[in-house]
């Protein structure tokens, strides 16, 4: 499982691959496609950009065998942090990309909050995901992995969205 140019991933040309195989390639590929403010440019102390996930995670080992293919392949290195369910006390300031899982969709706001416009793209697959202040949504749209963006959420940290991961979102929220 490589990463993947963004408009190219689809079930119907991998029906192998499973759902959350492709989502967390598309994580990974995010991160190729934000530029973060100059304060934040900097990768990790171990010279990894790092994804975090807060809640149960729905990858299994789909994020596992992804560090397993940059690795091999050379890539920039990403490092993962399960954080487990939200707690108020959690510092998610180390995360480039925070996956925020459906189990804790009673908590988006919270989390948002959290980060107060901190430089972290925030991601999920869960509805309200977006009007609860998120980044970027995962949706399936003609039996592919699409996106949604509030680009205002992302303006408001610092990050910089490609055109390209611009381009091929079904929808993009301007306003707050």
């Amino acid at each position: 499982m490589s990463a993947v140019p963004l408009q190219r991933v689809s079930y119907a040309e991998q029906p192998s691959v499973r759902e959350y195989e492709l989502k967390a390639v598309y994580l990974y590929n995010f991160l190729q496609f934000v530029q973060w403010p100059e304060s934040r440019r900097t990768v990790s102390k171990d010279g990894a950009m790092v994804i975090g996930i807060v809640g149960e995670s729905p990858f299994g080992e789909a994020l596992a065998d992804l560090q397993a293919d940059v690795r091999r392949s050379g890539m920039k290195p990403v490092r993962i942090i399960q954080y487990g369910p939200y707690q108020d006390h959690m510092d998610f300031g180390e995360c480039h990309l925070l996956f925020v899982s459906q189990t804790e969709k009673g908590n988006f706001r919270r989390i948002i909050a959290r980060l107060k416009d901190s430089p972290v793209l925030t991601v999920a697959d869960t509805e309200n995901f977006i009007s609860a202040g998120g980044m970027i949504n995962l949706v399936q749209s003609g039996g592919k992995i699409r996106w949604t963006i509030n680009r205002a959420a992302s303006d408001r940290a610092g990050l910089r969205l490609s055109a390209q991961l611009l381009t091929i979102a079904v929808r993009i929220v301007e306003g707050p």
